[in-house]
C-alpha cells in the first residue's frame, strides 16, 4: 500500500520565474483563465531543485487615485474592487482592479507601517506572469517564501512566491511578496494537469464577521450546510451552492470504518503530498493551519487523478522560535506528532472545535505512523537538514539586502537572525526526537 511513499526525487532545473511553468498542457481548456498552450502527450508533475534562487527582485509598481484608496481603507475586508495600473519590471502599464488582501495581518501592516497589502487583478486578456490574481503581502522577511519553498520541494502543490519591490503611488519601493492564488485555472493546470476539479478555500474567518471554522469534520447531510465553512472558488458560477464533493469527501470520512479506512484515503487523497505536508508543516511550527487550526489551506478535487488534494496557504506565522502564549504554542519544542494523535493544541476560541478527524484517524493505524516518520527522515537529510536550510536562508537573505531599503534591511536582519535561532534549536529537536523514536 505505501510503494507509493517514496520521497519524490527533487530534480534539477532553474527556479521558475513568477507564475511560470515547466508542465505542458496536452489540451486543457484553461477555465476563465487564460488558455495554456495546446500540445499532444501526457501531463507530466513539474520537477523543482532546491538549489536555485530567484533570478532578481524585480521592481514594480502600483497607481490608484487617492480616494480610491480612502474607499478602500474605510472597508478593507469589503469594499468592492478600485480600478488602478500595474507597471511590471519591464515598464509595461496594466489596467487592473485593485483591492486590499487578508485579515488580521493586513490589520497589523496598517496600524504597525501604515502600508496595505494587495490583491491586484488583472484582465482576462492581459496576464501577468500567466496569472490573472496576485497577491502582495509586504514581508522584509523570509518566513512564507520559505515555508511555501520547503512544501513545493517536498512534492506539495503550492503557489511560488518571490520577493519583489513595490512602489506604490510613487513611494519608496519596499520589499513585498508575490504570489498567485490557487484559485486560478492555469495555476491548477501546472500543478495538477486538470483544471476542472471543484475547489475549496476552508474557513471564513474576517475581523468583525461571523466565523466559520473547517475542520473536516461532519456538519450535517445538506449543501448548505457546508456553504460557509468551504468557499467553493471554481465551478461556482454554474452550481454556486453544489457542495457535493466537499460535503461527500467528509461524509465518508464520517462513515467509513477504522480497518476500511487506509483504503479509502489511498482512493480518495493525495495521501503521499499530504503526509509530506503534515512533516513540513510539523517542523516550521505551522501553528496557524490545520491540524493546529481548523483554516488556512485549500481541497481541489483532482478529477485526473481521481482524489482531493490538501493546499496549504498563507504560511507567515510559521519558522519562530518563540512561543506567544496564546495562538503560537509550538516553538522549536513541538513534538514530532504534534497535534496528530490526540490534542495538544490549546484553541484559543471554543468555537474552533477540538476534532480534526482526517489526521486522528490517519495516525490511529501505525503504517501511516510509520510512513510519517519516514517521510521526516527522508526529508531531515535533505532540504530540512540545517546545513540547507542555513545556506538557503543566507543566499536569500544577501539578495534582498542588496537591493532593500534602509528600513526594510534593518527589519531583515533581524528576521533572519530570529530565523538562523530556530532553525539551529529546530533541527537539534527533531533530530533527537527522530533518533529516540527508533522506529
Amino acid at each position: 500500500m505505501f510503494a507509493s511513499l517514496a520521497l519524490p526525487l527533487l530534480v534539477a532545473c532553474s527556479e521558475i520565474p513568477l507564475g511560470d511553468s515547466t508542465v505542458q498542457d496536452p489540451g486543457s481548456g484553461g477555465g476563465d483563465d487564460i488558455v495554456p498552450e495546446q500540445v499532444t502527450g501526457a501531463w507530466t508533475p513539474p520537477e523543482w531543485d532546491p538549489g536555485s534562487l530567484p533570478a532578481e527582485v524585480p521592481v514594480l509598481e502600483i497607481e490608484i487615485a487617492p480616494e480610491a484608496m480612502s474607499r478602500l481603507d474605510a472597508d478593507p475586508f469589503g469594499a468592492p474592487d478600485e480600478s488602478g495600473t500595474f507597471i511590471d519590471s519591464e515598464g509595461v502599464h496594466h489596467d487592473v482592479a485593485l483591492n486590499y488582501r487578508g485579515a488580521y495581518q493586513l490589520l497589523n501592516v496598517m496600524s504597525a507601517f501604515d502600508l496595505r497589502n494587495w490583491k491586484v487583478k488583472f484582465e482576462k486578456d492581459d496576464p501577468w506572469e500567466r496569472r490573472r490574481e496576485w497577491n502582495f503581502n509586504y514581508e522584509p522577511h523570509l518566513r512564507q517564501k520559505l515555508a511555501y519553498d520547503l512544501f513545493r520541494f517536498a512534492g506539495v502543490s503550492v503557489p511560488g512566491p518571490q520577493h519583489v519591490l513595490l512602489r506604490v503611488n510613487g513611494q519608496e519601493a519596499l520589499l513585498y511578496l508575490a504570489y498567485e492564488d490557487p484559485d486560478n485555472a492555469s495555476w491548477l493546470w501546472d500543478s495538477f494537469g486538470d483544471d476542472q476539479g471543484d475547489l475549496y478555500k476552508a474557513a471564513s474567518d474576517l475581523p468583525g464577521e461571523p466565523v466559520c471554522w473547517a475542520d473536516l469534520t461532519w456538519l450535517g447531510p445538506e449543501d448548505a450546510d457546508y456553504l460557509c465553512h468551504y468557499n467553493k472558488k471554481t465551478n461556482h458560477k454554474e452550481a454556486p451552492e453544489d457542495m457535493g464533493v466537499v460535503r461527500g469527501f467528509i461524509t465518508d470520512l464520517e462513515q467509513v470504518s477504522d480497518e476500511e479506512l487506509p483504503g479509502w484515503l489511498e482512493e480518495h487523497l493525495d495521501v503521499e503530498s499530504f503526509l509530506s505536508y503534515l512533516v513540513v508543516s510539523n517542523f516550521i511550527a505551522n501553528w496557524d493551519s490545520y491540524p493546529q487550526r481548523p483554516k488556512n489551506y485549500w481541497l481541489y478535487e483532482d478529477r485526473r487523478a481521481g482524489w482531493m488534494v490538501y493546499v496549504p496557504w498563507d504560511l507567515d506565522a510559521t519558522l519562530n522560535p518563540y512561543t506567544d502564549g496564546t495562538f503560537n504554542q509550538m516553538g522549536t519544542t513541538a513534538g514530532l506528532f504534534y497535534n496528530l494523535l490526540e490534542n495538544e493544541y490549546d484553541s484559543p476560541h471554543v468555537e474552533e472545535g477540538l476534532e480534526r478527524p482526517l489526521v486522528r484517524r490517519m495516525m490511529m493505524h501505525a503504517e501511516y505512523q510509520e510512513a510519517y516518520l519516514q517521510r521526516y527522515r527522508e526529508l531531515t537529510e535533505l532540504i530540512l537538514s540545517a546545513g540547507y536550510l542555513s545556506d538557503r536562508v543566507t543566499a536569500l537573505g544577501d539578495q534582498l539586502l542588496a537591493q532593500a531599503s534602509s528600513s526594510d534591511g534593518y527589519r531583515l536582519v533581524g528576521s533572519l537572525a530570529s530565523l538562523e535561532t530556530f532553525i539551529r534549536e529546530r533541527s537539534g529537536f527533531v533530530n533527537q526526537a527522530l533518533e529516540e523514536e527508533g522506529r
